[in-house]
């Protein structure tokens, strides 16, 4: 067994020693190379409205918050800024994406500032002790006075 062991080992050391000094062939692409199809630019659309979530980690309660576009509104202890908001067009993947200044009122620089998209809220986050910011739609205020006059369901 011993012997079968040694044997094994000494033969795995030298396939490595022969595969580390073979020379790698470079890639060589074929001619033509083919056409690769692009896919053309997501259609996006300007809304004037933000539709945020936000969350009090120390006490657990989600807020609804609606930001219009070049104003700021203020949910707790954080000032927000939507600088913009888009959506995707009609026969994209539902989809939002809006620039926020987010600002604690006892800081003077804000503590986040930049994209934020509806899809990937991890990719671009706040980084607050307490709260949570993510965006959840953009919507024009024709669709905030349609959703204000719905009847709400208990």
């Amino acid at each position: 067994m011993r012997k079968a062991l040694l044997i094994l080992a000494l033969l795995a050391s030298g396939a490595q020693a022969q595969v580390a000094s073979t020379p790698l062939e470079p890639l060589v692409l074929p001619d033509p190379v083919p056409d690769i199809p692009i896919r053309p630019d997501i259609a996006l659309e300007d809304r004037d409205i933000a539709l945020l979530r936000g969350l009090d980690k120390m006490t657990a309660l989600p807020a609804d918050i609606v930001a219009p576009v070049g104003e700021t509104v203020q949910w707790e202890r954080l000032e927000i800024h939507v600088a913009g908001c888009r959506a995707t067009a009609e026969g994209e993947k539902p989809d939002a994406y809006a620039w926020l200044s987010l600002r604690d009122i006892r800081h003077d620089a804000p503590d986040f500032q930049g994209w934020m998209i509806a899809s990937s809220p991890a990719l671009s986050a706040m980084d607050h002790p307490r709260y949570d910011i993510w965006v959840a739609r953009c919507i024009t205020s024709a669709e905030l006075a349609a959703m204000e006059s719905a009847p709400q369901s208990e």
